[in-house]
C-alpha cells in the first residue's frame, strides 16, 4: 500500500468527535460558568407557584446564569427569612406584603397566579351553594385566606348567621370532613379538589371565577430591588419564561405537575386544565387584581383597606423584564 493511500486512511480513521465544533449547548454552559447562587423560600409545593419551579427544573434560571436552590419552610417564617438575608427570594407574598405594610423593607415583585387555585367542594346531593344556608362549611381557622373565602360566600349567597365554619387545617382533612359528613362544603386547594370527585364529592364552583385574588409570586428586600436590579430583572425573566412554558407546553407541563405531585397521568391533566387560566401571562396583575389582594389582606391580617399599593408592591422590574422578553421575539 503507497504511503499516499495510508495517510489518507489515517485521517478517515480519526474519530469524528474530535473536529467536531462545540455543540450550541457546551457553548451556552462555558457562558453561564460560574453561576450566581439563589435561594427562594417556598411552602409546601403547590400548584399557585408551578410556573416558577417549572422555571427551575427546566433550566430556564440556569440558562440565565442562576444555580437555585428551593428551600421549603412554615410559610409564617418565609418573610423573616428574607428580611434576613436567609433566602434571597421567597414565593410565598402575603407574609412580605403584610410586613411591608407594617414597615418591613421588601415588596411582592410578580405574581405568578393571579386568581384563586381554590375550589369549593360539597356533597354529591348539594346543586347550588344557596343549598349551604345553615350548614357547616370546613375551613382552616380564621384570619387566613380560605377563611375570607367562606365569608365571601356567605355574604354573597346570604347564606345567614347560622352557617358555620368547622376547622380542619389541610385540604385533605376537609375533603374527608366532608365525606364523614362533619360538613356539607369545603374549599380545597388544587389538586385535591381533583382527589375530592374520586371519593365521590362534587367541585361545584371554582373560586378563580369569584375571587381574582393573586396568590403566590416572587418577594424580595428593597435593598436587593435597588442594589442588583439586574439580577432582580433575569430572575423576573426566568420566571415569565416559566409562565410562558406553563402556558403552551399543556403535554410536558402535565407531566412535570403529576411528577412533583404524586398524581396519575389523568389527574395530572385534570389539575393543569383547572388551573391552566389562573396564571399571570407576565407577572403583573391587573389594578383590580391587586385591589383584590389589599382588600385580603385588609380583612385577614388587620391592614388598612386604603394601603398604597406602592407600600406593598413593585412591578416595575416585571414590566421591564416582560419588556425586555418580547423585544427579542
Amino acid at each position: 500500500m503507497s504511503m499516499k493511500r495510508l495517510l489518507v486512511l489515517s485521517v478517515l480513521s480519526v474519530p469524528f468527535f474530535f473536529f467536531a465544533p462545540p455543540t450550541p449547548t457546551a457553548l451556552f454552559a462555558a457562558d453561564v460558568l460560574p453561576r450566581t447562587k439563589i435561594r427562594i423560600a417556598t411552602a409546601a409545593p403547590s400548584l399557585s407557584y408551578f410556573p416558577i419551579y417549572a422555571a427551575v427544573q427546566k433550566g430556564f434560571f440556569a440558562r440565565r446564569g442562576f444555580d437555585v436552590e428551593m428551600i421549603q419552610m412554615a410559610a409564617s417564617l418565609t418573610a423573616a427569612a428574607l428580611l434576613n438575608r436567609a433566602v434571597d427570594y421567597t414565593i410565598i407574598p402575603s407574609t412580605i406584603a403584610t410586613a411591608a405594610a407594617r414597615g418591613a423593607a421588601a415588596k411582592v415583585i410578580m405574581f405568578a397566579s393571579v386568581k384563586l387555585q381554590h375550589t369549593l367542594v360539597v356533597r354529591a346531593d348539594i346543586n347550588a351553594v344557596t343549598e349551604l344556608a345553615g350548614k357547616k362549611i370546613a375551613g382552616s381557622g380564621f384570619g387566613n385566606l380560605v377563611a375570607y373565602e367562606i365569608q365571601f360566600l356567605i355574604e354573597r349567597y346570604k347564606l345567614g348567621p347560622k352557617t358555620t365554619i368547622i376547622n380542619a387545617p389541610s385540604s385533605i382533612d376537609r375533603l374527608i370532613a366532608v365525606q364523614k359528613g362533619l360538613a356539607e362544603a369545603a374549599i380545597i386547594a388544587a389538586p385535591a379538589d381533583i382527589k375530592g370527585e374520586e371519593m365521590g364529592l362534587k367541585r361545584l364552583i371554582q373560586m378563580g371565577t369569584l375571587l381574582q385574588i393573586p396568590q403566590a409570586g416572587l418577594a424580595a428586600t428593597d435593598e436587593k430591588i435597588k442594589t442588583n436590579r439586574g439580577e432582580v430583572i433575569e430572575v423576573l425573566k426566568a420566571a415569565i419564561d416559566g409562565l410562558e412554558y406553563t402556558a403552551n407546553q399543556r403535554e410536558d407541563a402535565t407531566a412535570l405537575i403529576g411528577k412533583w405531585m404524586a398524581l396519575t397521568p389523568t389527574q395530572a391533566v385534570k389539575a393543569y386544565d383547572s388551573v391552566k387560566d389562573t396564571y399571570s401571562r407576565d407577572g403583573v396583575p391587573t389594578l383590580e387584581q391587586s385591589k383584590a389582594y389589599i382588600a385580603m389582606l385588609a380583612a385577614t391580617a388587620g391592614l388598612s383597606a386604603d394601603l398604597p399599593a406602592a407600600t406593598i408592591f413593585d412591578f416595575s422590574l416585571s414590566a421591564a423584564a416582560a419588556k425586555e422578553l418580547a423585544a427579542k421575539k
